[in-house]
C-alpha cells in the first residue's frame, strides 16, 4: 500500500497566456463529477490561503481551470474546463475562493453547425462533423457501422449541442465531454453504453478499494483511493472478497445463480466522482459501473 503515500495535486488557473499554479502544501478541496450526458464534467474546487489581493485578481481575470491529482510526482488530469461562477468566503480563520466549473463550457455554448450533406452521407460522418463544431477532438466508442446513410442528405443550422442531442436520440448513442475530448458512445438494445476495449483497471483491496462494493442486479458502486485514470467508457475488473447488497432481490435464490462470483467481474464504467481534501481524510474515486457479459 506504500504507493498510496504522497498525495499530490496541481491546480492551474489561466486567462489567455497568463496562469497561476498552486501545489502542496496549499490546502484545496474538490469534487469532480465525470458522467454521461450533455453537460460535461462539473467540478467544485476550493482554494484556501490565497491573499485578498490574489483572490480579487483571480475573480476579475481568470476563467479557465485545470486540476490534476493523485499520488507521487505526476498527478493525473481529473478536470479541465471553464469557470462558471466564483464564491469568496471564510471558514473559521481561513479565507477561501471556490470555483464552480464545467468542462468546455464556452466551447459547448458557442458551438454552432450550419452545413448541408449530400445524398447517402454516412450518419457517422454527420455525427462527427457536428461534434467537431465544439472544437474538441472526437472519439467514437462502440460499433457505429450499422447506422443507415442519409439517403436524401441533410441540412442543419442550429447549435451543435441541440443537434448532437437530436442525433443521440435518433441513432442510439450518448456523449460527454472531458477536458481533452468529446466522446460518443454507442448504446446497446438495453440502453447500456459500450466500453473501450482496453485492459480493465483492477479494483481490489491491493489497488486501494475502500470498504465493500454495493451490488445491484446489473450495476455496482465501489470506491477506491483516488485514481485519475478511471473515467466513463473505461472498464474495471472488480475483485471483491466482501459485498453489500443494495436491492430487494437479495431474498431471491435466483440472485445467487445470476451472481455466483459475489459481484466480482468486469464492469463498464458509467459515472465517476473524484473527491479530495488535501489536509483531510478524503482522497477518493467513486465508480458506478454496469455488468458486462
Amino acid at each position: 500500500m506504500t504507493q498510496f503515500l504522497g498525495r499530490n495535486y496541481r491546480l492551474t488557473l489561466r486567462s489567455g497566456a497568463d496562469e497561476l499554479v498552486y501545489e502542496p502544501p496549499m490546502q484545496v478541496t474538490f469534487s469532480v463529477d465525470c458522467k454521461y450526458g450533455t453537460e460535461g464534467s462539473i467540478a467544485e474546487i476550493t482554494l484556501y490561503g490565497a491573499s485578498a489581493k490574489t483572490r480579487r485578481a483571480i475573480y476579475n481575470k481568470f476563467d479557465q481551470v485545470t486540476l490534476s491529482a493523485g499520488y507521487g510526482n505526476q498527478p493525473g488530469l481529473i478536470f479541465s474546463g471553464g469557470v462558471i461562477n466564483f464564491e469568496i468566503g471564510r471558514e473559521g480563520v481561513d479565507s477561501y475562493i471556490k470555483f464552480y466549473c464545467r468542462t468546455a463550457a464556452a466551447k459547448q455554448a458557442d458551438g454552432f453547425i450550419s452545413k448541408t450533406w449530400g445524398e447517402n452521407t454516412p450518419q457517422a460522418d454527420i455525427i462527427r462533423e457536428v461534434a467537431e463544431a465544439m472544437l474538441l477532438p472526437v472519439e467514437f466508442v462502440g460499433d457505429f457501422s450499422s447506422l443507415p446513410k442519409a439517403i436524401k442528405g441533410r441540412s442543419v443550422c442550429t447549435s451543435a449541442t441541440a443537434c448532437m442531442n437530436e442525433l443521440a436520440r435518433t441513432h442510439g448513442f450518448t456523449w460527454y465531454m472531458s477536458g481533452t475530448r468529446l466522446t460518443i458512445i454507442k448504446l446497446d438494445e438495453n440502453g447500456r453504453p459500450a466500453s473501450r476495449q482496453t485492459p480493465p483497471h483492477i479494483v481490489s483491496a491491493e489497488t486501494g478499494m475502500i470498504g465493500s462494493p454495493q451490488i445491484m442486479p446489473q450495476q455496482i458502486e465501489v470506491s477506491k483511493k483516488l485514481d485519475p485514470a478511471i473515467m466513463p467508457g473505461e472498464r474495471i475488473d472488480l475483485r471483491a472478497n466482501t459485498r453489500n447488497f443494495a436491492f430487494s432481490g437479495v431474498y431471491s435464490a435466483e440472485m445467487m445463480e445470476a451472481d455466483p462470483a459475489g459481484g466480482s467481474g468486469i464492469y463498464g464504467v458509467m459515472n465517476v466522482r473524484h473527491e479530495g481534501d488535501f489536509h483531510g481524510d478524503t482522497w477518493d474515486t467513486s465508480i458506478e459501473g454496469y455488468r458486462q457479459a
